[in-house]
């Protein structure tokens, strides 16, 4: 199911009931029946499936802020309803989609990412974490708030995936690569750093997504840095207002899955 398929078929849905039965039913769809177990820094370089409930995404595998779980099922339902089940409106194209994601999220978990003591006390025991805990407390940062934008980019029918590197080539980072429906190139989208413009004398923020062509794409998973272009967020989001343009370079592990499978020694990754 594409973007615009969603969109049209969800438009036809006339109860709660018909839409918590769609819901239900997409996210079975999309459920993912591979080996994959845990997905994250310092475990591999990307992951293009939706994340499923068991499976544990985690910030940093070495040892803390290990194996959370996607498991709050009514997150997909709760954005619906967030956008007042209006598709013309709130997702009439991929912008205002990632506008309307950016703004959930941030109601969802909370602006801020708190500091490492208050993760730690999410993470402090040997059980996996529940997303759930993450919600409304300001503690999620990159990998958790790119594992729901992951997630509610899949539900809505677009090829994504979340990917695993650094940022400015020090700081260990999550963030998201899709495509627009009928386009070759790609956008990077950060839901963690949002870009900060000025209008009217106000500071604003709007989500930090980034055009990038094929190669581009691919100099990327092949290793390369990638340097963040403001030139899209400049011309759909802050358009005349000026925007805070700090250079952000990003890159992706080397540690790959292919096609859902795993490419490395499973005795690496499987827990």
């Amino acid at each position: 199911m594409t973007f615009n398929e969603f969109k049209e078929e969800y438009k036809k849905l006339q109860t709660p009931e018909e839409r918590d039965t769609f819901i239900k039913n997409r996210i079975e769809a999309l459920m993912d029946n591979s080996k994959v177990k845990r997905i994250g820094l310092n475990l591999c370089g990307s992951y293009n499936g939706f994340i499923s409930p068991d499976m544990g995404v985690c910030s940093n595998a070495s040892g803390y802020f290990e194996d959370m779980h996607m498991d709050d099922m009514n997150v997909y339902r709760d954005f619906m309803n967030f956008i007042d089940n209006d598709i013309d409106k709130y997702m009439y194209g991929e912008p205002m989609a990632i506008y309307s994601i950016q703004h959930f999220i941030w109601d969802y978990f909370g602006l801020n990412a708190g500091g490492i003591v208050d993760r730690f006390n999410i993470y402090c025991g040997n059980e996996p974490v529940s997303i759930k805990e993450l919600k409304g407390n300001d503690v999620a940062a990159c990998s958790e708030r790119s594992a729901m934008v992951q997630n509610l980019l899949k539900f809505l029918g677009f090829d994504s995936e979340i990917a695993f590197g650094k940022l400015n080539n020090h700081e260990l980072h999550a963030y998201v690569i899709f495509r627009p429906e009928n386009d070759n190139n790609r956008i990077l989208y950060d839901p963690m750093n949002p870009v900060k413009y000025e209008a009217d004398g106000k500071n604003y923020y709007c989500p930090g997504i980034s055009m990038m062509s094929e190669e581009q794409y691919t100099q990327l998973k092949n290793g390369e840095p990638y340097t963040f272009d403001y030139n899209l967020v400049k011309k759909i989001y802050t358009r005349t207002y000026p925007c805070s343009e700090e250079k952000r370079v990003y890159t992706c592990d080397e540690v790959k899955f292919k096609n859902g499978e795993r490419d490395v020694d499973s005795n690496k990754i499987a827990k």
